[in-house]
């Protein structure tokens, strides 16, 4: 039976990395098309239209000359103009005549040209060339906003939504308080599309501040007053765990320890035995506070996704520690050191979730390109935050760390597959547009400049650039991935 659900679990995981794939070859195929269609529009030669990359599968030759191509790897694909390499685009595959990989295909081979005809890349206008190179990013995103009106009508907006709520020995905080299952939608007037948004809603607010949150829960939508239970404190786009914590939500403390602690080595507390909650250092210190050396305590506690009873008997001197302090830093410390505890840390795994609120069909296409806005932006500060330091390079992803959380999300249903889809088309396109060289915008700067002076720059020095900007685009990728390892 073992055996079963092993092979089970790998086809899983196998189906769910060709699913990733296959998103990443559509979300590059739709950039590609984007300058495709626009080429054609503008009357630019277009050599070959290729799916993926590497050695080619199948071919076919159209009257007007153009190539349409899928190859073996569906990583990549490109639309390649005439004359294009010339304007510094390495990477851009030329066919030759004596490579081939059907026999049957070498006559479909397109021929050296001596000249370069007057519907080539460099030969057009430098706004139609901007456009060209503009089509592919923003192609990307208008995509991603129909996918994302499509996932808002069939399956509605996903919502912050608390399973549990934190007990309080506040009166006020209880009687003004989110309940469990509360989707929420608003936070004081702010419509809640992601999680930044909550940050963001939430900013500065201070303990006792009250808060006007629109949820619904059990089909109705309620606005519900809550009194906050901390100060907000925001400290970059990630860091909402402050927010979650003042509107009462339920966390679970996680322990690592050192050789011979009473605690287990990254157990969940999740309570005490007879069911009192524990949300918080706070909270384990206000029970450990009450005993003295010799007393046992029983906590409930998951290990390894195990639910299990976990019994500590206060070691002997603990009195010598268990005494008022100045602060909770100061008795974290001295308790730390007295249980063998390295650090603590908090989570909302099992505490806090994400529901569907349906859309109708056209507040679905209007909440749409207002969501996709807000995931560009979260994309451009991203970037930003990688160069004033609140985003860690550990952050984000390269292909590989891309695939694997692909591969996730679309193993959960295809509402997760269109959603996961929608925002990499956004990053795709956002960064793609970005004026780094080897990038469309890094490009378009180059042809902005030969607008401005009328001439253009030295194709090879343009084409050294752009190969320097893609090698070091690639180092940073893979850089990206094996941080991940560690």
């Amino acid at each position: 039976m073992n055996n079963i659900l092993a092979f089970s679990d790998v086809l899983q995981t196998v189906f769910g990395i060709v699913i990733a794939l296959l998103v990443l070859l559509l979300t590059i195929t739709v950039h590609e098309f984007g300058h495709y269609i626009v080429g054609k529009l503008l009357k630019f030669k277009i050599n070959e239209f290729a799916i993926g990359m590497g050695p080619a599968i199948f071919k076919k030759k159209l009257k007007n000359g153009e190539i349409f191509s899928i190859r073996i790897f569906p990583l990549g694909g490109y639309c390649a103009f005439e004359g294009e390499d010339d304007a510094g685009a390495p990477g851009r595959e030329k066919e030759k005549p004596d490579v081939q990989v059907f026999d049957e295909l070498k006559e479909d081979a397109p021929k050296q040209e001596e000249e370069l005809s007057e519907n080539a890349f460099n030969n057009k206008k430098p706004w139609q060339r901007v456009l060209v190179l503009m089509a592919g990013g923003v192609t990307n995103i208008v995509f991603a906003v129909l996918i994302i009106a499509l996932n808002f009508s069939i399956y509605g907006h996903f919502c912050i939504t608390p399973n549990e709520i934190a007990p309080s020995t506040d009166a006020i905080e209880q009687a003004y308080s989110l309940k469990a299952g509360d989707k929420i939608i608003e936070i004081d007037g702010q419509y809640i599309y992601l999680t930044t948004d909550f940050a963001e809603a939430l900013k500065g607010k201070k303990k006792g501040d009250k808060v006007k949150i629109l949820v619904e829960n059990d089909g109705e939508k309620v606005t519900r007053e809550v009194v906050l239970r901390k100060d907000v404190n925001v400290k970059s786009m990630a860091d909402y765990y402050d927010g979650f914590e003042a509107l009462g939500i339920a966390s679970t403390l996680i322990t690592n320890t050192k050789e011979g602690s009473l605690f287990i080595n990254g157990a969940y507390i999740i309570g005490l035995e007879d069911g009192t909650r524990i949300c918080t250092l706070t909270d384990l210190y206000g029970h450990l506070s009450k005993l003295s050396s010799g007393d046992t305590i029983a906590f409930e506690v998951k290990v390894n996704g195990e639910k299990q009873v976990l019994n500590v008997t206060i070691p002997e001197g603990f009195e010598a520690v268990n005494i008022e302090y100045d602060s909770l830093g100061a008795q974290n410390v001295a308790f730390k050191e007295f249980f063998k505890i390295e650090s603590y840390y908090i989570t909302y795994e099992d505490t806090l979730g994400s529901e569907n609120i349906r859309l109708g069909f056209f507040e679905g296409l209007y909440r749409a390109p207002l969501y996709g806005l807000k995931s560009m932006w979260i994309t451009l500060r991203s970037i930003a935050g990688l160069f004033n330091g609140t985003v860690s390079v550990k952050d984000i992803s390269g292909p590989v760390g891309t695939i694997s959380i692909t591969s996730q999300y679309v193993t959960l249903g295809f509402n997760y597959a269109l959603e996961i889809m929608a925002l990499i088309g956004i990053s795709i396109g956002v960064f793609n547009l970005l004026p780094i060289p080897a990038l469309d915008g890094g490009r378009i700067v180059f042809v902005l400049i030969e607008w401005i002076r009328g001439k253009p720059i030295n194709r090879k020095v343009e084409a050294t650039i752009h190969l320097v900007g893609i090698i070091v685009l690639f180092a940073f990728a893979i850089i990206v991935d094996v941080l991940k390892l560690f």
